[in-house]
């Protein structure tokens, strides 16, 4: 019988494993959700924006809340896929996130619109100025932010933080009202500062 040494011989080249990308398109948007709850938003965000609203509901306004916390990975998608769909933004050319498996360019420039405009839609962003993304690098992503609807009927008799009632008896009769965002000053939530092209957003600063 006749016997051999044998010597493993360990390859110690680095694997490179390829992770397919999924085409961009509606599909994402359920993916890496937000919240529309107030629980992670910083503490003392928080209590701001619960006081308030319930400021606004004991006298007798509506709040219906869209988005507060954004993790970073959706807020890149939403930033992109408005850029590709309202600026004619090159889908090759959007930069990788890690994490985030998502391919924007299809096989023709038309499919890589229409699967933007259909991101943008499920997000409910589409009423965002043209020149107004998402922002990349948002407080809603720093639990500084949130994006609620704010109506009422009639006049809107109000307390502040200070508890000093104030009566609102202007228009519109939505949160853009001037009355009303002084009012929300007063507890922390400050209206976004860039006028109607992001009307629901407020935080911690008007950004």
């Amino acid at each position: 019988m006749t016997t051999a040494t044998l010597t493993p011989q360990a390859n110690q080249t680095p694997a490179v494993a390829e992770v397919s990308k999924e085409l961009s398109g509606p599909v994402w948007v359920g993916r890496f959700p937000g919240s529309v709850s107030t629980a992670p938003l910083t503490p003392a965000f928080k209590h701001a924006v619960d006081s308030f609203i319930a400021a606004i509901r004991a006298a007798g306004g509506t709040v219906q809340i869209a988005n507060m916390y954004r993790p970073s990975q959706r807020a890149y998608m939403m930033h992109w896929a408005h850029r590709i769909y309202r600026n004619g933004f090159d889908p090759a050319q959007v930069p990788a996130m890690a994490g985030v498996e998502i391919e924007w360019a299809h096989a023709t420039l038309a499919e890589s619109v229409r699967a933007a405009r259909e991101m943008v839609r499920g997000f409910q962003i589409d009423g965002l100025g043209a020149n107004v993304p998402p922002a990349l690098n948002s407080l809603h992503s720093s639990r500084q932010a949130v994006d609620m609807k704010v109506t009422w009927v009639g006049d809107l008799d109000i307390r502040d933080n200070e508890g000093t009632l104030v009566s609102i008896t202007t228009t519109p009769k939505t949160g853009m009202n001037a009355s009303l965002k002084q009012v929300g000053t007063t507890y922390g939530v400050k209206k976004f500062l860039g006028g109607n092209s992001d009307k629901p957003h407020w935080s911690t600063t008007g950004h």
